[in-house]
């Protein structure tokens, strides 16, 4: 009976698992560029693996895998001069305080004082020589291959970043529509069919209605492990309290 315990605490455990996933997945629902996760069990798992990885400790393998699903999102029409979506694939370049260099799709840009085009959170956007790109503001027209027109002069080119189809899943989120890439990971001349989009952003690719529904279905399941330990709770306290009395 004691087993049966840590067999439905171990089916529990990797729903709480998909609970947490599906709710960053919909707290992300507005964020521009945001590719949802898909959290996917590698195996069957014993209740006593389940309950180790829980705990932390280690095993030799993780049971469940997280995927990122890169599928484009629809396009919303800002008409901001510094917002930019992306049609096709790809990432745009942005650099940190610290000087590293992250991987977006969220375009939502801004003008600093000095002209340099920065994200929200202060991160510089990148040319295609991984420069700062600074202009003065004035009619700034960005054309599909990303060339940006300064008052109707040249002034620089956005950079695009894109990688093998199986490095894909190497990138790390690491929450706002950003990604890094691991060191072993190069990146790749960019796709010539990817267009740049002036005016527009990315929607984040997470579909409300059926995650909403995978939402209720992991919750169901989860109730469903939790009235399993309730009937055994029951059935361990009447051993306890009346079999294992004296008469």
């Amino acid at each position: 009976m004691i087993q049966g315990l840590y067999t439905a605490v171990g089916g529990m455990i990797p729903r709480m698992n998909q609970q947490d996933n599906v709710a960053n997945n919909l707290a992300n629902l507005n964020t521009s560029g945001y590719k949802k996760t898909n959290l996917f069990m590698r195996r069957l798992i014993t209740a006593q693996y389940a309950l180790d990885h829980a705990l932390g400790n280690p095993r030799t393998e993780v049971p469940e895998e997280f995927m990122i699903d890169f599928k484009q999102g629809t396009f919303d029409r800002t008409d901001n001069p510094y917002d930019i979506a992306l049609n096709g694939s790809g990432f745009l370049r942005v650099r940190d305080a610290a000087g590293d260099v992250k991987y977006t799709r969220n375009g939502r840009f801004f003008l600093d004082p000095d002209g340099t085009m920065i994200t929200s959170s202060g991160m510089v956007l990148l040319n295609d020589r991984n420069d700062p790109i600074s202009i003065s503001g004035l009619n700034a027209r960005i054309m599909p291959n990303g060339d940006i027109y300064d008052n109707g002069v040249l002034a620089d080119t956005v950079g695009i970043a894109d990688f093998a189809p199986a490095d894909y899943q190497a990138l790390r989120g690491i929450g706002g529509g950003m990604f890094v890439k691991p060191a072993a990971v190069a990146e790749q001349p960019p796709n010539p069919g990817t267009k740049m989009l002036q005016g527009f952003l990315e929607d984040s690719n997470v579909e409300p209605i059926s995650t909403m529904v995978d939402m209720i279905e992991q919750f169901r399941m989860f109730e469903l492990g939790q009235k399993s330990i309730q009937i055994q709770d029951q059935s361990l306290q009447r051993v306890v309290t009346e079999v294992g009395t004296v008469r």
